[in-house]
């Protein structure tokens, strides 16, 4: 027999005998279930009475907001009958029919069956997910909008708002999202206000407002992977956009062209920058925010990922007189925090450090830090030539564009300045050859150049459902590991659980590719050698690719097979 909720929490030390007791006497009195009424009184979360049920019914939990379906599976059934059965079709396999389900029903199946058609010869099973979940989906995959909730604290302002309570937002100020909205907040500023605050309570680095002609689609970025979040109801989705720009001190009646701001706001008693974009698609407006939390970043180079002698061999090139140190990587790779972690790591008042970034996005102490204005001719070549009559003796430049801004950098790395820069390139040994096409003299690059760091950021698995795994042959061919190199070494997935939000992943590590400019591969670069040839001499030098660091993060349990392919899947 299986086990009742209760009990299982009990087990689990997630509520106490106290609190299940208060919930019981709760039901009855009003007769909802007992895991609805321990999640509006916050004794649980909805991510573990879903996970918990899923237990107590013998299915698997997951989380579908992390999960794409395809038309061809979410049209199995009309939108009235995933309305009606609050469900949605998940998988199909040759022998299944797989739904997701907040609510299990012993004649779910046959309800299904009477008012779906459904292929005869495919069995149904369920997974269950949370409430919340299957009604983004339903909003999603169906445009079913009318009982869309973000989360239980959500509920009441949904229940009382009407459209015509909708008024002009109050200017820009700081508010505190520690407690929720006030009562006294009109229900779109409650709702903008939730939005933001719950994007930074779940650590997410972007929030996503995407509008489309039957709902907005709310998604967070999180650990580097974009997550589908609930949706607020269709006729919130202007007013809500409208709310931002002007919190962002944007012109709310241009619709037009983009536009970009900015919002301080203060959440759980910390404040926390927001760098928005507003951008007109042919649905609405697009809405980007980048959360920068001042408190959360990481400014320790020991923890940022860097294996104990390539953090020996940076941390040595930091400490030069002069010279340029390049970064490259991605958009969203983590190149600021590492430039950010250098700076800081070598800052000392003996010393005059100076920035060029666009934008400014974090405020370091005892470092003059300047934004660029291309709109105005203060760009990034220009900029620099100025900063050098400031008597610096260390520079970040947020970004090496052009030739011009290549061209002042490495006068300035080789007249007795330490610069410190980022590219777009795919690897390290590619950096060279990118400043060579953009016309800078083979000599002055092998002259200028330090070193060379390619990154990219690994999502950990969750320390809370870790669990051994054995990799099959598929996953080995892939990371072109043999069977033999498995021997006596354990590796690990994560299973999915509450505290990752079904990801099995929570947090993430950076990976760096290491290219010093040894003399010899200097005298390559004087030659203008190819591509190959620099890349078979840093293997010489001793440096080790995205794609080898990756796997001795996967080997030390710290990843898995999938995370290493997506993220290092550009050597393959």
């Amino acid at each position: 027999m299986a086990k009742r909720l209760g009990d299982l929490l009990l087990e689990e030390n997630l509520v106490t005998e106290e609190q299940l007791k208060h919930a019981i006497t709760e039901q009855q009195k009003t007769g909802e279930p007992l895991g609805r009424i321990m999640t509006r009184m916050n004794i649980i979360t909805e991510e573990a009475l879903y996970y918990f049920l899923a237990i107590q019914f013998g299915v698997e939990y997951v989380d579908i907001s992390n999960k794409e379906i395809t038309p061809e599976v979410y049209n199995l059934i009309s939108k009235e009958v995933a309305e009606e059965f609050n469900v949605i079709p998940y998988q199909v396999t040759k022998t299944h029919i797989v739904f997701a389900t907040s609510d299990p029903d012993d004649h779910l199946v046959i309800k299904l069956k009477e008012r779906a058609l459904l292929p005869q010869d495919k069995e149904i099973k369920f997974i269950i997910t949370s409430e919340t979940a299957i009604r983004n989906a339903l909003s999603m995959y169906y445009g079913v909008t009318q009982k869309l909730e973000l989360d239980d604290s959500m509920k009441k302002i949904f229940n009382e708002s009407k459209e015509d309570t909708l008024g002009a937002a109050p200017e820009e100020q700081e508010f505190d999202e520690s407690s929720g909205a006030t009562e006294n907040d009109a229900p779109v500023i409650k709702l903008t206000n939730a939005l933001i605050s719950e994007a930074v309570k779940k650590k997410a680095s972007d929030i996503h407002l995407n509008p489309f002609p039957k709902n907005m689609v709310v998604r967070y970025r999180v650990d580097g992977v974009l997550q589908n979040q609930p949706s607020p109801p269709r006729q919130y989705r202007n007013a809500v956009v409208s709310r931002i720009k002007v919190m962002s001190r944007m012109d709310i009646m241009e619709k037009r062209m983009a536009q970009d701001g900015r919002i301080k706001i203060k959440v759980q008693n910390k404040v926390i920058d927001l760098r928005v974009s507003v951008l007109p698609s042919i649905y609405g407006e697009n809405v980007v925010m980048r959360i920068l939390d001042q408190e959360g970043l990481m400014l320790d180079l020991s923890k940022l990922g860097f294996e104990p002698k390539e953090l020996e061999i940076y941390s040595d090139a930091i400490r030069s007189p002069y010279g340029l140190i390049l970064h490259t990587g991605p958009t969203g790779s983590g190149k600021t925090t590492t430039l950010y972690s250098a700076l800081s790591t070598i800052n000392d008042v003996s010393k005059n450090i100076m920035t060029l970034e666009d934008p400014v996005e974090y405020q370091l102490p005892g470092i003059v830090q300047i934004q660029v204005n291309s709109d105005i001719g203060f760009d990034f070549s220009s900029a620099l030539r100025s900063l050098l009559r400031q008597d610096p003796n260390i520079m970040m430049v947020g970004e090496i564009r052009d030739k011009e801004t290549a061209d002042v950098a490495i006068s300035a790395a080789l007249t007795g300045h330490l610069l410190l820069s980022t590219l777009h390139t795919n690897d390290a040994p590619s950096t060279i050859m990118r400043l060579i096409d953009m016309g800078i003299d083979p000599i002055y690059v092998g002259s200028s150049v330090r070193i060379i760091i390619a990154q990219r950021l690994l999502r950990k698995i969750c320390s809370k459902c870790k669990k051994p795994y054995t990799p099959n042959e598929d996953d080995l061919q892939k990371l072109q590991v043999s069977p033999a190199d498995m021997k006596n070494m354990e590796v690990y997935i994560g299973e999915g659980c509450p505290a990752c939000n079904g990801s099995g992943y929570k947090g993430r590590i950076a990976i760096y590719e290491i290219m010093p400019m040894t003399s010899k591969m200097a005298d390559l670069v004087f030659a203008k050698a190819d591509l190959n040839v620099i890349s078979e001499q840093a293997h010489k030098d001793g440096m080790r690719t995205l794609r080898e660091v990756a796997l001795e993060k996967w080997k030390a349990g710290i990843t898995t097979v999938e995370e290493v392919i997506r993220v290092t899947s550009i050597e393959d």
